[in-house]
């Protein structure tokens, strides 16, 4: 594609693109809106629940009839409003305890918000080091293609002239269709990489870009860390169980409950709102639950399974993220060896190629010499890059092992 059309990106602007358009962190923060409106609907049952009424009734009752104190009766008609009102008045801490589940709940979805944007990050930036690895890659077969084709042109002259050989064209034709393949691939693997980027910006997968390379990374310091969310979402789920135990008690205890109803009844809307057809009511209400079938026991047994559930999970993931970050920091010491080995291998290429040119010069060697050694010589480069950016994964995967964002 036209550079000019392509989108300028850099890591940073990638990373902060991703926050903002990615679908899954966009999901992962309306879990944490419909956490907040679980707040206030929960907090709703601790305030009084006031209720307008109206209601028309036309009956006709017959047991005057059933019984002999009449002959027959008319049907009759009563109109009625009232406002209700409902306040719960003790509940042994039930509605206070499911307020705070609440508020755990929104923590918890902050958490699980930090770690799928954590894992967002880290994603973008490898997808970003595997275009970039592509790239190199692309770059370095391309430069090879071009270089047998020029091969293959100075064969077909040398052959024309007969200072060449047919055997010598069928070798540069050779080299040059091995090198073909090698292209489809890197420029298929290349465009992949750059639409599993684009998908994860939340940008249309076609979308040429332009990225910024990154250089060789500073490892003069390496930042100790934070907490890491997952572990911290696991807490504030068992602490979520613990308080349901709470609640589930509750439920076996005594509830008072205040109702109070003002309004009119008549038989004629015209006595509607006029005295002395007023009519109230006021209760207080104690329900005590003596017998539900076991059911909250059951729910007390689930419940104290699922804490267990939770308590062993967090177990297990402190030792996984304890071997992630001890591999880690292994492959980061292998991966700046691994760099600094390849930079002197590159060296060595560099300084074989400058030999081999003045070499050919001299006509000391043919021209299918030098393109084996500008040939060691990409293949030494790309082995550079991918090792350079083979420090930038580690640092990425170390980072992300002690609980930080790629920058």
């Amino acid at each position: 594609p036209d550079p000019a059309q392509s989108l300028p990106l850099d890591l940073s602007g990638a990373l902060d693109r991703a926050r903002t358009e990615n679908p899954m962190l966009r999901a992962a923060k309306a879990r944490v809106d419909e956490r907040r409106g679980l707040i206030t609907a929960t907090r709703a049952d601790a305030l009084p629940q006031v209720t307008l009424i109206g209601d028309f009734t036309r009956t006709r009752d017959v047991s005057a009839i059933v019984t002999g104190r009449a002959k027959s009766v008319d049907p009759q008609s009563f109109y009625t409003t009232q406002v209700a009102l409902n306040q719960p008045l003790f509940y042994w801490g039930k509605i206070g305890t499911a307020i705070d589940i609440a508020k755990m709940g929104e923590r918890e979805a902050a958490l699980a918000y930090t770690t799928a944007e954590l894992e967002t990050l880290h994603g973008v930036a490898k997808a970003y080091i595997t275009v970039l690895s592509a790239q190199a890659e692309l770059e370095v077969v391309a430069a090879r293609q071009k270089t047998a084709e020029q091969f293959l042109e100075d064969v077909k002259s040398k052959l024309e002239a007969q200072t060449a050989t047919e055997l010598d064209r069928l070798r540069a034709e050779s080299e040059y269709l091995a090198v073909v393949p090698e292209s489809l691939q890197a420029e298929a693997n290349h465009k992949r990489a750059l639409e599993v980027l684009n998908g994860q910006l939340g940008i249309e997968p076609k979308t040429p870009l332009r990225l910024a390379e990154l250089g060789t990374p500073t490892l003069d310091r390496l930042d100790a860390g934070v907490d890491r969310s997952e572990i911290a979402q696991y807490k504030q789920q068992e602490e979520m169980y613990q308080a349901n135990d709470r609640i589930l008690k509750a439920d076996l205890r005594p509830k008072f409950d205040l109702g109070a109803t003002y309004g009119y009844q008549t038989g004629r809307t015209n006595d509607l709102f006029q005295e002395p057809y007023d009519t109230w009511k006021v209760s207080v209400t104690m329900r005590f639950p003596l017998f539900d079938g076991l059911r909250s026991s059951g729910r007390r047994a689930q419940n104290a399974a699922q804490l267990e559930q939770v308590r062993q999970m967090r177990v297990d993931k402190e030792r996984d993220i304890a071997v992630e970050k001890s591999t880690a920091e292994r492959e980061l010491r292998k991966s700046i060896a691994y760099h600094e080995a390849a930079k002197k291998a590159h060296d060595a290429g560099l300084e074989a190629l400058r030999m081999s040119h003045e070499s050919f010069e001299q006509g000391l060697i043919t021209s299918l010499d030098v393109l084996q050694a500008e040939r060691t010589e990409r293949q030494l480069e790309s082995q550079r890059r991918r090792a350079e950016l083979g420090i930038w994964n580690a640092l990425f995967d170390y980072r992300r092992s002690i609980g930080l964002p790629p920058l």
